[in-house]
C-alpha cells in the first residue's frame, strides 16, 4: 500500500477576505467583494500537495457553521480530510484587503476539551502506519498542552512514520525536544527557538540547531530570498525568480507541502527544494490563501536555482 502524507492542524480557520478600496473611520466602508477560504497551515500544506497532484489527509478539529464550510470547501478542491469533530466553532480571521494594504484580524478561537485530545490522538494513531509521513503544522488551540508536539512526534516514531514540524513558540520549542525528521521554520521563528538574532549567521545557526535537536532535515524559508536546506548535514540555498505578489500567505506551507511530496515520491534533495521553491514562489502570485496554482509551478520551476554549499 502506498505511504500517505498526513497533515495534522490543531487551530484551523475560516479565512474571510473583505475588499475594499480603503478604511476611513467613523465613515461607511463598502465591501466590494467577499471571499472565504479554508485556513491552517496544516490544511494549506495538504490543500497544496492536492494542487500538485499529490496525495494527502488533511486531520483537523472542525465545528459549528465555520468548520462545515470549510469542510465543503475541502470537498470542492477534492482535498482529503479526516475531520475530529469538535462542540465548539471553529475560529475565523477576518482579512480587509485595500489598496494601501492587508489588515488581519484574528478572532478567538475555541477552547479544546481533553476528551476531545484525546479523539484527536486515537484518530492519528489508527489512521497512520510504518512509512507514512505526518506533518504537524501551525499553532495550539486554548487549552491544549504546548507540549502535545513532542508527545504526537515520539508516538508516531515509534511506528517508524516520519515526522516534520513547523510551528513557533514554546509548541515548536517543545515539539523539537523529540527530534522529529524534519522542521520548517522561517526566519523569524528560528531566532525564537535560539532566543537570539540570527542575523548573516544562519548557516550556524542552522546547523546549532540541528546538532542540539538531533534533526536530520531543516528546511528554512526566507521569504523573497529563497530558503536553506540543512539535509543529512549537507546545506543548500534555494534561489528563487522575482514574481508579483498578491499575497504571502501560505508560501512556506506550499514550500513544505512540494518539498514533502517529492521527497515521499522517490525524488533527490536538490529536485523537491526545486520543486518547494516553485511551489512557494507561486504561492505569492495568488489573492488570498489561494495558495499555488500548478501550472505557475511548473512555469516557475527552470528559474529556481538549487546550490550544494
Amino acid at each position: 500500500m502506498k505511504n500517505v502524507i498526513f497533515t495534522l492542524t490543531l487551530n484551523p480557520a475560516l479565512d474571510r477576505f473583505l475588499y475594499t478600496n480603503r478604511l476611513v473611520q467613523d465613515d461607511t466602508v463598502r465591501i466590494r467583494q467577499v471571499r472565504d477560504y479554508p485556513a491552517g497551515k496544516g490544511i494549506d500544506v495538504s490543500r497544496a500537495i492536492n494542487e500538485l497532484d499529490g496525495h494527502s489527509v488533511a486531520i483537523s478539529f472542525l465545528g459549528g457553521h465555520n468548520g462545515r464550510e470549510i469542510e465543503e470547501m475541502l470537498d470542492e478542491e477534492g482535498v482529503v480530510y479526516a475531520t475530529v469533530r469538535s462542540e465548539f466553532e471553529t475560529r475565523m480571521n477576518i482579512l480587509v484587503e485595500t489598496d494601501e494594504g492587508q489588515y488581519r484580524m484574528s478572532l478567538p478561537g475555541p477552547r479544546i476539551s481533553e476528551r476531545e485530545i484525546e479523539k484527536l490522538c486515537k484518530t492519528v494513531d489508527v489512521l497512520l502506519r510504518e512509512g507514512d509521513t505526518l506533518l504537524l503544522c501551525g499553532s495550539v488551540p486554548e487549552g491544549v498542552d504546548p507540549s502535545i508536539y513532542r508527545k504526537i512526534c515520539s508516538n508516531m516514531k515509534e511506528k517508524s512514520v516520519s515526522v516534520y514540524l513547523d510551528s513557533d513558540k514554546e509548541p515548536f520549542a517543545e515539539g523539537v525536544k523529540a527530534s522529529p525528521k524534519g522542521i520548517k521554520p522561517n526566519t523569524h521563528e528560528l531566532q525564537r527557538l535560539l532566543g537570539r538574532e540570527v542575523e548573516d549567521r544562519t548557516e550556524e545557526a542552522v546547523r546549532e540547531v540541528a546538532s542540539k535537536y538531533s534533526v536530520e532535515e531543516i528546511l528554512l524559508t526566507m521569504g523573497a530570498r529563497g530558503a536553506m536546506a540543512l539535509v543529512n548535514g549537507e546545506l543548500y540555498t534555494v534561489r528563487v525568480p522575482k514574481v508579483p505578489v498578491k499575497s504571502a500567505v501560505g508560501a512556506g506551507d506550499s514550500f513544505l507541502g512540494a518539498y514533502c511530496m517529492h521527497r515521499e515520491s522517490g525524488a533527490s534533495v536538490e529536485e523537491s527544494l526545486r520543486m518547494a521553491g516553485a511551489a512557494s514562489s507561486a504561492a505569492v502570485m495568488t489573492p488570498g490563501t489561494e495558495l499555488c496554482r500548478k501550472e505557475d509551478v511548473l512555469e516557475l520551476l527552470s528559474k529556481v536555482e538549487v546550490t550544494l554549499r
